[in-house]
């Protein structure tokens, strides 16, 4: 049987389990709060310790040893171990280590597997005694005092993904290469006997710290190179299209030549930078008339052959077309995900998916997508089965219409009224298309009821939108897709209390949201990921929705340069109306979509910048280089950089200085050594000896950070550690966490772990 749960369940069951994580971390917290605040507990056991030591003792002494005598040891002693069991050296105290066989041994007597049979057995009262007996030996154990020596624990690799991105503002994530964590009886994966270190994770780290370095730190006298385009949408937007026929691989659907614009932009920075020209003349040996082998070298000069616009998805759409375009933009219906074929989803994407598609993205960096975009002032096409209205005194008629010559009605007033069309009776249920004062509408035609005596008997009609419309003179133009012209089209005033009109009201008010996609195109689909958060779609007034993410973590082709194939090496922006639960949405309007990367507010960027710091040493390399090191190691290292730690940093920047006799590449070495050290990869608390001690300030700052956040403590909680404070501004501190969104990011992964939300993954979902 295949689990069923569908989208909306899932999330609101993720909700819930979120808010009751929420509950159970706050009120951990706060009981660790008063914990940390409470003097430090003394080793000694207490009075009622003592005295439930002694009463355990004449237990054991009276009851259990004699018991044991008798039914156990004959079996389970030094010389004789059946099944690898010895009691004979049980007492009337536990050590941690015998609680298993404790634990085992209750179960073996409550179930009366032991004695075996043809043993003697032991009676009732004897079987009571012990059942009696070992739980209590087992809490009195558990609840002494153990002696610890401090404790040194390796960062999970999301916390080590945290703590890096924290450290170098870096939004990459280069962790991909680490193996995965081992996962405790619980299913969480911070468990330190879980968290080994191996020789594989060792050359992980050094490979991801040098790539993030590499990443941060720049050249500061260098031009940047900054990729910036702009793609217009429109009916016949271009004046100028390209002349070529356009093919971009099996089912292409690309839009019509004039139908878009790809302007290559400069846009202003306060600093100087090189822009990237997209290369527009190709010379290509197969490929360019669509998957069939051609071996014949052909030349290509034009923007269009390096920037498309293709619609290619899962054809068909429910009701209504999945895209069109009209003079302000391009039209959107939701996204609706790729249905199955044999069991698997296919990889063409959803249908209405537009997408970008283009040869030259950059490699590094982050970047910006802009998507100019409103909500449409849509109607609702209505579904099959719905009756054409009544026509009565209010009806008004727009007859000989068709798509060479527009009809003209006049609406009495502003309202909301349903669009029935009436057609020969031999017409098929095709698809129809109504303009209506410059604004589109298209879906398909379904035979409606019709009253008695509506019509005449050589005609039909179909009952087919809901839309709000002005008061005065009205254009219609029609257009259905056998080329047949209807008879007539009437529309009905709908009063906005009816049933009709409180569902167009309903439908009225939703609000479309964009989401942005990058990654590559394949023969047979794409793959792509998501940028970002969807976007809610305000108004009918057209906004800029802004998407921002590290091109590194998005899907990208591995092809070799110069590749001769038309079809290799694509890259893909992928914009869509996003599909929510399947109710019906305003239409989405595409105008422009504008790409920028890498995207830069500043030159060196901010990554730089937290590492090369201003500093009036910078002209006095030795010194500089001491406080980048140690200002650097100390937020690395979460606590201040000792002396010993500082030298041994600068005398690894004196070798590699003297060697190259280059400054930043004698930082990025130095810097090396600090990720991969253990002082950032562990999380590390001392102690002075065996007795219970408190935690010092910065590993207080260090376990609240990585228990409410997932990552290394912030500025406020490292200053009050600095100055001794954190222990007295614990409530205050553990609220300012909560609220900020890193607690969500580390509640979300806590609640995945808890629940083990990942098998989700590895379910087979029922689409029905």
């Amino acid at each position: 049987m295949r689990f069923m749960m569908n989208v909306k369940n899932r999330n609101l069951f993720f909700r819930f389990a979120t808010c009751l994580a929420v509950a159970i971390l706050i009120g951990a917290a706060t009981v660790w709060n008063t914990v940390a605040q409470e003097p430090t507990k003394s080793a000694t056991p207490s009075k009622t310790t003592n005295e439930t030591d002694t009463e355990a003792e004449k237990v054991f002494r009276d009851v259990v040893q004699p018991a044991m005598q008798k039914y156990c040891v004959r079996c389970h002693n030094v010389d004789k171990q059946k099944s690898g069991v010895r009691v004979d050296q049980l007492a009337a105290t536990a050590t941690d280590r015998q609680l298993p066989l404790l634990k085992s041994i209750a179960q073996q007597i409550e179930d009366e597997v032991m004695p075996p049979e043809g043993e003697p057995q032991p009676t009732e009262a004897e079987r009571k005694a012990l059942l009696d007996w070992i739980p209590q030996v087992m809490n009195a154990a558990m609840a002494r005092n153990t002696q610890k020596n401090g404790s040194v624990r390796r960062l999970t690799v999301g916390q080590y993904r945290n703590t890096l991105r924290d450290l170098l503002g870096l939004d990459e994530d280069l962790t991909d290469i680490l193996p995965p964590d081992g996962l405790s009886k619980d299913g969480f994966t911070n468990n330190g006997q879980t968290l080994l270190l191996s020789p594989l994770q060792v050359e992980a780290y050094f490979d991801i710290a040098s790539q993030a370095l590499d990443l941060c730190i720049v050249d500061e006298n260098a031009k940047p190179v900054i990729e910036t385009f702009r793609m217009d949408l429109g009916k016949k937007i271009n004046p100028a299209p390209c002349p070529d026929k356009l093919v971009l691989g099996a089912n292409s659907h690309l839009l019509n030549n004039d139908d878009f614009i790809v302007t290559e932009l400069q846009p202003p920075k306060p600093f100087p930078y090189q822009p990237f020209a997209m290369q527009t003349k190709f010379e290509f040996i197969e490929g360019y008339v669509g998957n069939d082998t051609i071996r014949e070298w052909r030349k290509f000069d034009s923007i269009y052959h390096a920037v498309f616009a293709c619609m290619r998805g899962s054809p068909g759409y429910p009701n209504g077309e999945a895209f069109h375009v009209v003079p302000e933009g391009l039209l959107l219906r939701p996204a609706i995900p790729n249905s199955e074929i044999f069991g698997v989803s296919n990889t063409y994407g959803p249908m209405a998916n537009f997408k970008i598609s283009l040869r030259e993205l950059p490699d590094r960096g982050n970047f910006r997508v802009t998507v100019k975009a409103a909500r449409y002032n849509d109607g609702l096409l209505l579904a099959a089965g719905t009756p054409v209205a009544p026509v009565d005194a209010g009806s008004i008629t727009a007859a000989t219409v068709s798509s060479a010559q527009d009809a003209a009605v006049a609406i009495p007033a502003e309202g909301i009224y349903q669009v029935d069309v009436y057609r020969a009776a031999d017409d098929g249920q095709g698809e129809q298309s109504l303009e209506l004062a410059g604004r589109q509408f298209n879906g398909k035609l379904f035979d409606s009821p019709l009253p008695a005596g509506a019509s005449a008997p050589d005609e039909k009609a179909s009952a087919w939108l809901l839309v709000r419309l002005p008061a005065g003179p009205l254009a219609v133009t029609a257009r259905s897709g056998d080329h047949k012209k209807p008879r007539r089209i009437v529309f009905h005033p709908v009063a906005a209390d009816s049933s009709a009109g409180q569902r167009f009201l309903t439908f009225e008010k939703r609000q479309p949201a964009v989401g942005v996609y990058v990654g590559l195109r394949r023969d047979c689909g794409s793959t792509l990921a998501r940028v970002g958060q969807p976007q809610r779609v305000h108004g009918g007034e057209l906004h800029d929705y802004v998407f921002e993410g590290p091109i590194n973590d998005f899907p990208s082709p591995e092809v070799e340069k110069n590749n001769v194939n038309y079809l290799a090496g694509v890259r893909e922006i992928g914009v869509r109306s996003e599909y929510t639960d399947g109710r019906d949405l305003p239409r989405l309007l595409i105008r422009s979509v504008e790409f920028e990367g890498p995207y830069y507010d500043q030159w060196p960027p901010a990554t730089h910048r937290k590492i090369f710091r201003e500093s009036s040493n910078r002209g006095n390399p030795p010194v500089y280089a001491r406080e980048i090191l140690s200002e650097f190691a100390t937020r690395a290292f979460r606590r201040p950089c000792t002396p010993e730690e500082e030298n041994a940093l600068f005398k690894v920047w004196q070798t590699s200085f003297a060697t190259h006799a280059d400054f930043q590449q004698s930082i990025k070495d130095s810097l090396l050594v600090v990720l991969t050290s253990p002082q950032f990869l562990f999380l590390v608390e001392n102690s002075a000896g065996p007795q219970a001690e408190d935690l010092d300030d910065y590993e207080l700052a260090s376990k609240l950070s990585y228990f409410l956040w997932n990552t290394a403590p912030d500025q406020p909680l490292l200053d009050l550690a600095a100055r001794k404070e954190l222990h007295g501004a614990l409530d205050p501190q553990i609220d300012r966490m909560v609220r900020d969104p890193r607690f969500g990011t580390a509640l979300h992964e806590f609640v995945s772990q808890w629940l083990s939300l990942d098998k989700f993954d590895v379910v087979s979902i029922d689409s029905k």
